[in-house]
This record gives structure tokens, C-alpha cells and sequence, in this order.
């Protein structure tokens, strides 16, 4: 069955909780408001993307996407048109990769994550949403692409149409590193791709 990720602000990114606290106890962070911090010190920002820690892709639309990790062999079929592909990003793992919503980071709460393989919230009507979807990944340094599908034939909501997969590949190091908001040379946004 597929995941499907609700994305309830601008954007997705992929971290591993235990490597994002590691770095937040070596850089003295104390603050739950992640994103505003990431934001207001570019130098950190910079850092958390040259030493795989943090991956932010965005700006894409709020809405629903189909995520699919190319290690655990998933693809999408033939329903689906690839819009977008992009590779050389750095993601440091030790044992669980969260594929999320930026949302999260706005008041981050690490007990989301510890023990869970998903993170969710129920709307008003009773139906629950998912932010955020934990695998288990080897730990490691690696080096992430991803591809932007959409559905040929778009389906009626509340159907995800759109989708993003994600490949990872073990490195020894990172080389240099790739920055996911230089707007000139990625655009994320598959859903405004038709």
C-alpha cells in the first residue's frame, strides 16, 4: 500500500532523529522552533546540508504526494510520468530515515519520532493524516536523488496525483554538497509541472 505524505506547508525533508540530536547537542540548540533557527543562521543551514544531517525540498504545494524509496524497492508504474529528477544530496543515517513535512520543524517534538514509523494527526472530521513515514535504512552516510512523478490520468480527491521517490546510495564521504533552495537550479514543485 502506498504512503501518502500530507504535506501542510511548503515543503519535505529527510533527516534521521538521531543524527539531527546529535548535532543540536553539538551545537548548543535548544530552540523547538527548528525551522525559524535553520532560517535565521545561514552558516547552520549550510552546514546541516554539507553534513548530510538535514534535506529540505521546496517550495512544493500543500498537498497530498505518494512517497516511495527506491531502496526498499518501490517505483512507480506506468500511470505515472516523471516530471523531475535531481541527485547529489547528502543525508547521514543511523538506522531510521524520516521522509516529512517541513511542518514539523516549526515547533519540533522528537517524541513524534522515537518508537513510531509514522507521524500523524486527525482533522476535525475524524480522518487521519500522515506527516511524516520513518524507514529503516542502514546507517551510513549517503547520497540522495529524487524524482518527481504525476499521475497521467489525475484521480478525484482526496487521491494523490502527484509523488516524489527517493534514491540512496552508500558514499565513504560526502563531495561538496548540493543546496536544495537555489530556486535558478531546482524547482521541486511537480505538481505545478502539468
Amino acid at each position: 500500500m502506498d504512503r501518502i505524505l500530507t504535506v501542510s506547508s511548503y515543503g519535505i525533508c529527510l533527516f534521521s532523529l538521531d543524527v539531527l540530536e546529535d548535532f543540536f547537542k553539538k551545537e548548543k540548540v535548544r530552540s523547538k522552533k527548528l525551522l525559524k533557527n535553520f532560517q535565521d543562521n545561514h552558516n547552520r543551514y549550510l552546514t546541516l546540508l554539507t553534513e548530510g544531517i538535514w534535506i529540505p525540498f521546496l517550495p512544493i504545494d500543500s498537498i497530498k504526494y505518494v512517497i516511495k524509496l527506491d531502496n526498499y524497492n518501490q517505483s512507480f508504474d506506468d500511470e505515472w510520468e516523471e516530471k523531475l529528477v535531481y541527485h547529489d544530496f547528502n543525508i547521514e543515517v543511523k538506522d531510521t530515515l524520516w521522509i516529512a513535512s517541513i511542518g514539523l520543524f516549526y515547533e519540533f517534538d522528537k517524541n513524534k519520532f522515537i518508537g513510531n514509523n509514522e507521524v500523524s494527526y486527525q482533522t476535525l472530521d475524524g480522518i487521519t493524516l500522515n506527516s511524516g513515514f520513518g524507514y529503516n535504512v542502514s546507517s551510513g552516510k549517503y547520497s540522495v536523488s529524487i524524482k518527481g512523478y504525476a499521475r497521467k490520468n489525475k484521480l478525484d480527491y482526496p487521491n494523490a496525483n502527484y509523488g516524489f521517490l527517493f534514491s540512496l546510495v552508500k558514499v565513504n564521504e560526502f563531495e561538496g554538497f548540493n543546496d536544495p533552495r537555489e530556486d535558478e537550479r531546482y524547482n521541486f514543485n511537480v505538481a505545478d509541472m502539468d
